[in-house]
């Protein structure tokens, strides 16, 4: 009964222990005794002049012992890179770059260089290069040996080699085929159709982009007009005050000029919106939806004149999708070249020794292992490997037949804008200063109404919008063109 209770109490002791800590073996500590403070003096408080009342506490000086650290920048604080501080280590070159704030006027080149060092899409597709980088890496590792130890002891009976027999050998797999050669060229391939795929996404999200920047410059050329007519309506509307308060205008026209400046005032309104919503669809692609750029450059087409059977050529190399898909076709033809080698069987070299414990004897062995491909000789990956190809193949032609009635389509539709936009110009377009001088003459010589003049007022302005949308379409042509030939950062005219 003592064996228990002694268990028992030792388990109580280590609790205490663990809760309360471990007792002083010199005894308990003797409390320390307080030292007696010195006496204070106390003196009669002497006469000082009046001093200035401390500052509030928003503006109080505070003195630190340390020096306070700067903080790191924000996103909005700076374009560059924060000097070294002493103690705290500078950021990263792809940080600061990565946060430094967008400009608020872009142009074209500056769009297209965002698209590369911000679209999230973009990173997300060179992402995959990384993916493919590591298959390689993977592709090049040699297959691992493998270790084998094993005790055979007697248990009972009688055994002449004594009672202990131990095995120990190793296993080395021999690619005799040339798989992993094949292995890595297969893997290089799907490098390669990797970096054609960061291409292909960046042409992508490039026309994207570029068709937004176009209609952001028409949303800026008709607020642009707008401003210019709100700016004619407030001119006209201080004319019929000024008639009107000598009795010349009535009161209905009075009330007429005020209607109709609300109405294009309210117009305009509605097109900042559109303009706002169109540099927030950019800023998205851009990464950055706190955005708001500002397009900067001349609003006009660049001029093109492409000849289908001169620039079908030319698109056939440069063309993304086309490069893509070609490289999807080669990809899938290593991948049968692998697969044929893939078949074969992989031999395997062993060596080891075996030693008994009667006498202490050890012997050497030494043998191969090879698969016999009597049930699968690697029909099925092959089978795969060459449909994978057959597949690849009919992407290409598919890619090659789409890109073709894309760049024609294309190329008939800038032909017909382009006629639309030049009649346009020539009989309409080119009477618009005429169209004003002659309003606003008829006005001044009272031959016209207000009202006249506004209908005359708003058909002309309506005639510019007009012209703002055609060269709008001109342009977006433009765009499908340079998109359906491969070209679609170029900034020239072919």
């Amino acid at each position: 009964m003592n064996a228990p209770l002694t268990a028992f109490t030792a388990f109580i002791v280590a609790l205490q222990l663990q809760a309360f800590g471990v007792p002083n073996p010199r005894g308990p500590v003797p409390p320390v005794q307080p030292q007696p403070r010195p006496p204070v003096k106390l003196t009669p408080p002497t006469t000082t002049p009046p001093q200035k009342s401390a500052p509030p506490p928003s503006v109080r000086t505070t003195t630190h012992a340390t020096p306070i650290p700067p903080r790191l920048p924000t996103q909005v604080e700076t374009e560059t890179a924060p000097a070294p501080v002493e103690g705290i280590p500078p950021l990263p070159p792809t940080i600061v770059k990565r946060y430094r704030p967008a400009p608020d006027q872009v142009t074209l080149p500056q769009l297209f260089e965002l698209l590369k060092s911000r679209s999230p899409r973009y990173q997300a597709a060179q992402a995959e290069v990384d993916v493919a980088e590591s298959e390689a890496k993977a592709a090049r590792v040699l297959p691992n040996p493998i270790l084998n130890f094993a005790i055979l002891y007697l248990n009972s009976g009688f055994n002449q080699n004594g009672v202990g027999t131990y095995y120990a050998n190793l296993t080395f797999p021999v690619l005799i085929a040339g798989q992993r050669r094949m292995r890595m060229k297969a893997a290089n391939a799907g490098v390669e159709v990797a970096k054609g795929t960061v291409e292909n996404e960046f042409e992508t999200l490039a026309a994207e982009a570029r068709n937004l920047f176009v209609e952001l410059q028409a949303d800026q050329a008709r607020l642009a007009l707008l401003d210019n007519v709100l700016g004619e309506l407030e001119q006209l509307q201080t004319l019929v005050d000024a008639r009107r308060g000598a009795g010349v205008q009535s009161k209905y026209d009075q009330v007429w000029a005020t209607i109709d400046r609300s109405s294009w005032r309210t117009r305009r309104a509605e097109l900042a919106s559109e303009t706002d919503d169109t540099a927030g669809r950019l800023a998205v692609l851009v990464g950055d939806p706190m955005w708001q750029p500002e397009a900067i450059g001349e609003f006009r087409p660049l001029g093109l004149s492409p000849d289908f059977e001169r620039t079908w050529p030319d698109a056939l190399r440069a063309r993304p999708d086309i490069d893509l898909a070609r490289r999807q076709e080669a990809f899938a033809n290593r991948n049968i070249d692998m697969a044929k080698r893939e078949a074969w069987p992989v031999p395997s070299i062993t060596a080891g020794t075996v030693v008994i414990q009667n006498y202490f004897s050890a012997s050497t062995s030494v043998g191969i292992t090879v698969p016999i491909p009597m049930f699968d000789w690697g029909q099925g990956l092959l089978a795969r490997a060459r449909a994978a190809s057959k597949r690849a193949q009919l992407d290409k032609d598919a890619t090659v037949a789409e890109a073709r009635a894309e760049l024609a389509r294309a190329v008939r539709r800038l032909g017909n804008q382009r006629a639309i936009l030049d009649d346009y110009e020539r009989d309409v377009s080119s009477q618009f200063a005429e169209l004003r001088r002659m309003s606003e003459d008829a006005f001044r010589s009272g031959q016209v109404e207000f009202r006249d003049l506004a209908d005359a007022v708003k058909a002309r302005v309506e005639l510019e919008l007009t012209h703002v949308d055609l060269i709008e379409s001109v342009m977006l042509a433009e765009v499908a063109v340079l998109a359906a030939s491969g070209r679609i950062e170029a900034t020239e005219g072919f």
